[in-house]
Protein backbone atom coordinates (compact mmCIF):
# COMPACT_ATOMS: atom_id res chain seq x y z
CA UNK A 1 0.00 0.00 0.00
CA UNK A 2 2.52 2.29 1.09
CA UNK A 3 4.45 1.53 -2.48
CA UNK A 4 1.12 2.69 -4.29
CA UNK A 5 0.88 5.48 -2.88
CA UNK A 6 4.62 6.72 -3.30
CA UNK A 7 4.03 6.18 -6.80
CA UNK A 8 1.03 7.84 -6.73
CA UNK A 9 2.96 10.53 -5.43
CA UNK A 10 5.94 10.25 -7.79
CA UNK A 11 3.72 10.23 -10.52
CA UNK A 12 1.74 13.26 -9.73
CA UNK A 13 5.19 15.32 -9.35
CA UNK A 14 6.76 13.84 -12.48
CA UNK A 15 3.14 15.21 -14.17
CA UNK A 16 3.95 18.51 -12.15
CA UNK A 17 7.22 19.23 -13.15
CA UNK A 18 5.90 18.61 -17.03
CA UNK A 19 3.12 20.85 -16.74
CA UNK A 20 6.07 23.14 -15.73
CA UNK A 21 8.22 22.85 -17.94
CA UNK A 22 5.78 23.24 -20.61
CA UNK A 23 4.34 26.30 -19.37
CA UNK A 24 7.84 28.56 -18.37
CA UNK A 25 9.86 26.63 -21.18
CA UNK A 26 8.31 26.49 -24.43
CA UNK A 27 11.26 27.06 -26.58
CA UNK A 28 13.07 24.00 -24.93
CA UNK A 29 10.46 22.20 -25.58
CA UNK A 30 9.98 23.31 -29.24
CA UNK A 31 14.30 22.86 -29.35
CA UNK A 32 13.56 19.26 -28.03
CA UNK A 33 10.78 17.94 -30.70
CA UNK A 34 12.79 20.16 -33.35
CA UNK A 35 15.92 17.69 -32.93
CA UNK A 36 14.08 14.26 -32.89
CA UNK A 37 11.65 15.34 -35.24
CA UNK A 38 11.70 12.62 -38.61
CA UNK A 39 12.95 13.62 -41.70
CA UNK A 40 11.65 10.63 -43.22
CA UNK A 41 8.89 12.19 -45.65
CA UNK A 42 11.68 14.26 -47.45
CA UNK A 43 12.35 12.96 -50.92
CA UNK A 44 15.75 12.88 -52.64
CA UNK A 45 16.35 15.06 -55.53
CA UNK A 46 17.38 12.88 -58.49
CA UNK A 47 20.67 13.60 -59.67
CA UNK A 48 21.39 15.25 -56.58
CA UNK A 49 21.56 13.59 -53.43
CA UNK A 50 22.62 16.90 -51.74
CA UNK A 51 18.86 18.19 -51.76
CA UNK A 52 15.72 16.75 -50.14
CA UNK A 53 12.33 17.92 -50.50
CA UNK A 54 8.84 17.88 -49.17
CA UNK A 55 6.49 16.41 -51.93
CA UNK A 56 5.14 20.09 -53.64
CA UNK A 57 8.39 21.30 -53.16
CA UNK A 58 10.12 19.87 -56.30
CA UNK A 59 10.06 23.11 -58.26
CA UNK A 60 12.24 24.48 -55.18
CA UNK A 61 14.48 21.56 -55.55
CA UNK A 62 15.20 22.00 -59.11
CA UNK A 63 15.82 26.04 -58.95
CA UNK A 64 18.28 25.35 -55.93
CA UNK A 65 20.10 22.44 -58.02
CA UNK A 66 20.65 25.24 -60.96
CA UNK A 67 22.90 27.26 -58.11
CA UNK A 68 24.29 24.47 -55.49
CA UNK A 69 27.18 23.34 -56.84
CA UNK A 70 28.09 27.91 -57.53
CA UNK A 71 27.30 28.28 -53.65
CA UNK A 72 28.79 25.46 -52.76
CA UNK A 73 32.51 25.91 -54.39
CA UNK A 74 31.98 29.74 -52.99
CA UNK A 75 31.40 29.08 -49.48
CA UNK A 76 34.62 26.68 -49.33
CA UNK A 77 36.65 29.51 -51.68
CA UNK A 78 35.96 32.25 -48.77
CA UNK A 79 36.82 29.80 -46.26
CA UNK A 80 39.84 28.17 -47.71
CA UNK A 81 38.10 24.83 -46.20
CA UNK A 82 35.80 22.08 -47.47
CA UNK A 83 33.02 20.35 -46.14
CA UNK A 84 33.59 17.83 -43.59
CA UNK A 85 30.46 15.71 -44.08
CA UNK A 86 27.98 15.77 -47.03
CA UNK A 87 25.74 18.37 -47.68
CA UNK A 88 21.70 17.78 -47.07
CA UNK A 89 19.57 20.55 -47.66
CA UNK A 90 15.59 19.86 -46.90
CA UNK A 91 13.10 22.00 -48.68
CA UNK A 92 9.77 22.32 -46.64
CA UNK A 93 6.70 22.30 -48.60
CA UNK A 94 5.56 24.94 -46.43
CA UNK A 95 6.54 27.80 -43.69
CA UNK A 96 4.29 26.01 -41.13
CA UNK A 97 6.40 22.28 -41.28
CA UNK A 98 10.04 25.11 -41.25
CA UNK A 99 8.20 25.93 -38.09
CA UNK A 100 8.28 22.28 -36.35
CA UNK A 101 12.22 22.00 -37.62
CA UNK A 102 13.48 25.46 -36.77
CA UNK A 103 11.12 26.87 -34.00
CA UNK A 104 12.79 30.34 -33.72
CA UNK A 105 10.81 32.64 -36.09
CA UNK A 106 7.51 32.37 -37.99
CA UNK A 107 9.10 34.57 -40.80
CA UNK A 108 12.85 33.01 -41.32
CA UNK A 109 14.02 31.66 -44.44
CA UNK A 110 16.74 29.44 -43.77
CA UNK A 111 18.27 28.02 -40.91
CA UNK A 112 20.91 25.21 -39.75
CA UNK A 113 19.18 23.14 -36.47
CA UNK A 114 20.55 19.82 -35.37
CA UNK A 115 23.44 19.30 -38.21
CA UNK A 116 20.68 19.61 -40.79
CA UNK A 117 20.06 23.25 -43.26
CA UNK A 118 16.67 23.62 -43.85
CA UNK A 119 14.99 26.06 -46.22
CA UNK A 120 11.33 26.95 -46.24
CA UNK A 121 9.58 28.36 -49.52
CA UNK A 122 10.20 32.02 -48.67
CA UNK A 123 13.51 31.31 -49.08
CA UNK A 124 12.51 31.11 -53.11
CA UNK A 125 9.99 33.99 -53.31
CA UNK A 126 11.59 36.62 -50.93
CA UNK A 127 15.56 37.77 -51.07
CA UNK A 128 18.66 36.06 -53.07
CA UNK A 129 18.46 32.60 -53.09
CA UNK A 130 22.24 32.43 -53.54
CA UNK A 131 23.33 34.57 -51.00
CA UNK A 132 20.93 32.97 -48.19
CA UNK A 133 22.07 29.43 -49.26
CA UNK A 134 25.77 30.62 -49.18
CA UNK A 135 25.12 32.12 -45.36
CA UNK A 136 23.27 28.89 -44.37
CA UNK A 137 26.39 26.49 -46.16
CA UNK A 138 29.04 28.80 -44.01
CA UNK A 139 27.01 27.81 -40.66
CA UNK A 140 26.98 24.06 -42.03
CA UNK A 141 30.68 23.99 -43.18
CA UNK A 142 31.77 25.51 -39.38
CA UNK A 143 29.32 22.53 -38.28
CA UNK A 144 30.91 20.10 -40.08
CA UNK A 145 34.51 20.88 -38.93
CA UNK A 146 33.67 21.21 -34.89
CA UNK A 147 29.86 20.12 -34.07
CA UNK A 148 26.89 21.85 -32.75
CA UNK A 149 28.15 22.19 -29.54
CA UNK A 150 31.80 23.52 -30.35
CA UNK A 151 30.48 25.78 -32.95
CA UNK A 152 28.00 27.74 -30.45
CA UNK A 153 30.43 27.52 -27.27
CA UNK A 154 33.53 28.51 -28.94
CA UNK A 155 32.59 31.09 -31.25
CA UNK A 156 30.54 34.11 -30.41
CA UNK A 157 27.16 35.08 -32.35
CA UNK A 158 28.07 38.06 -33.90
CA UNK A 159 30.58 36.38 -35.60
CA UNK A 160 29.16 33.49 -36.82
CA UNK A 161 26.42 35.68 -38.14
CA UNK A 162 29.20 38.06 -39.45
CA UNK A 163 31.36 35.44 -41.28
CA UNK A 164 28.22 33.95 -42.99
CA UNK A 165 27.34 37.43 -44.08
CA UNK A 166 30.62 37.92 -45.52
CA UNK A 167 30.83 34.83 -46.95
CA UNK A 168 27.56 35.66 -48.69
CA UNK A 169 28.44 39.19 -49.43
CA UNK A 170 31.08 37.47 -51.84
CA UNK A 171 33.94 37.26 -49.53
CA UNK A 172 36.99 39.98 -49.69
CA UNK A 173 35.73 41.01 -52.91
CA UNK A 174 32.46 43.13 -51.17
CA UNK A 175 34.85 45.64 -50.08
CA UNK A 176 37.78 45.68 -52.58
CA UNK A 177 38.75 48.83 -53.60
CA UNK A 178 35.67 49.96 -51.55
CA UNK A 179 35.30 52.03 -48.13
CA UNK A 180 33.79 49.74 -45.28
CA UNK A 181 32.37 53.02 -44.04
CA UNK A 182 30.44 53.01 -47.33
CA UNK A 183 28.28 50.37 -46.53
CA UNK A 184 26.53 52.02 -44.07
CA UNK A 185 23.46 54.36 -44.00
CA UNK A 186 23.60 57.90 -41.80
CA UNK A 187 20.84 55.99 -39.88
CA UNK A 188 22.76 52.77 -39.15
CA UNK A 189 25.84 54.57 -38.55
CA UNK A 190 24.22 56.75 -35.93
CA UNK A 191 22.66 53.55 -34.26
CA UNK A 192 25.89 51.55 -34.63
CA UNK A 193 27.51 54.82 -32.90
CA UNK A 194 25.28 55.19 -30.11
CA UNK A 195 25.62 51.92 -28.78
CA UNK A 196 22.22 50.63 -29.00
CA UNK A 197 23.78 47.73 -30.63
CA UNK A 198 26.07 46.89 -28.75
CA UNK A 199 24.36 44.29 -27.03
CA UNK A 200 24.66 42.24 -30.11
CA UNK A 201 28.49 41.50 -29.53
CA UNK A 202 28.16 39.84 -26.26
CA UNK A 203 24.76 38.50 -26.53
CA UNK A 204 25.04 34.23 -26.44
CA UNK A 205 21.10 34.07 -26.84
CA UNK A 206 19.99 33.48 -31.11
CA UNK A 207 16.95 35.27 -30.42
CA UNK A 208 18.13 38.42 -29.85
CA UNK A 209 18.76 38.40 -33.84
CA UNK A 210 14.99 38.33 -34.28
CA UNK A 211 12.88 41.13 -34.58
CA UNK A 212 9.09 41.43 -34.78
CA UNK A 213 9.12 37.17 -35.90
CA UNK A 214 12.07 38.37 -39.00
CA UNK A 215 15.98 38.95 -38.69
CA UNK A 216 17.30 42.36 -37.56
CA UNK A 217 19.50 42.92 -40.76
CA UNK A 218 21.44 45.86 -39.21
CA UNK A 219 22.99 43.60 -36.46
CA UNK A 220 23.89 40.96 -39.43
CA UNK A 221 25.33 43.60 -41.29
CA UNK A 222 27.87 45.93 -38.62
CA UNK A 223 28.86 42.44 -37.35
CA UNK A 224 29.54 41.62 -41.24
CA UNK A 225 31.50 44.76 -41.86
CA UNK A 226 33.44 44.11 -38.63
CA UNK A 227 34.37 40.76 -40.17
CA UNK A 228 35.25 42.40 -43.49
CA UNK A 229 37.21 44.95 -41.34
CA UNK A 230 39.22 41.79 -39.65
CA UNK A 231 39.99 40.49 -43.27
CA UNK A 232 40.94 43.81 -44.57
CA UNK A 233 43.26 44.31 -41.87
CA UNK A 234 45.25 41.86 -42.95
CA UNK A 235 44.02 39.47 -45.63
CA UNK A 236 46.70 36.61 -44.53
CA UNK A 237 46.15 36.78 -40.70
CA UNK A 238 42.33 36.71 -40.85
CA UNK A 239 42.97 33.50 -43.23
CA UNK A 240 45.04 32.04 -40.60
CA UNK A 241 42.30 32.80 -37.91
CA UNK A 242 39.91 30.97 -39.83
CA UNK A 243 41.74 28.01 -40.24
CA UNK A 244 42.34 28.04 -36.47
CA UNK A 245 38.60 28.50 -35.60
CA UNK A 246 37.58 25.33 -37.86
CA UNK A 247 40.45 23.41 -36.15
CA UNK A 248 38.60 23.96 -32.66
CA UNK A 249 40.77 27.14 -30.85
CA UNK A 250 38.35 29.54 -29.20
CA UNK A 251 37.77 32.78 -30.44
CA UNK A 252 39.40 34.96 -28.05
CA UNK A 253 42.45 33.27 -28.10
CA UNK A 254 43.02 32.78 -31.73
CA UNK A 255 42.51 36.66 -32.59
CA UNK A 256 44.99 37.21 -29.85
CA UNK A 257 47.45 34.98 -31.56
CA UNK A 258 46.67 36.81 -34.80
CA UNK A 259 46.32 40.09 -34.44
CA UNK A 260 48.04 40.59 -31.28
CA UNK A 261 45.35 42.41 -29.13
CA UNK A 262 41.90 41.66 -28.31
CA UNK A 263 38.63 41.99 -29.48
CA UNK A 264 37.58 44.18 -27.99
CA UNK A 265 40.32 46.73 -28.73
CA UNK A 266 39.89 45.57 -32.45
CA UNK A 267 36.25 46.42 -31.91
CA UNK A 268 37.09 49.94 -30.52
CA UNK A 269 39.69 50.40 -33.43
CA UNK A 270 36.51 49.74 -35.66
CA UNK A 271 34.43 52.12 -34.22
CA UNK A 272 36.50 54.74 -34.24
CA UNK A 273 37.21 54.02 -37.79
CA UNK A 274 33.59 53.91 -38.29
CA UNK A 275 33.29 57.67 -36.66
CA UNK A 276 35.68 59.79 -38.54
CA UNK A 277 33.64 58.64 -41.53
CA UNK A 278 32.41 61.70 -43.86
Amino acid sequence: MKYKKYLMWAGLILTMCLVGLVTTQPLLIKAIYAKYKSTDQFLTFEGDARIKYEQGAEQYAVTLNNSLDESQKAVEVALGAKFKKPISIYICSSQDVFNEYVYLSKNVRGAVYWGKLFLSPGAFNRGSLAKLTKHELTHYLFYTHLGERAHIEGIPLWFREGIAEFVANGGPKFTQGRSIQRFLSVKERESYLSGSLDFWFTTEDPSDAVSNGTVNWVLYKVGALLVHYLHDLSPQQFEELIKKLLAGQRFEKAVYSEYGRDIQTLRSEFTKYIQNAH
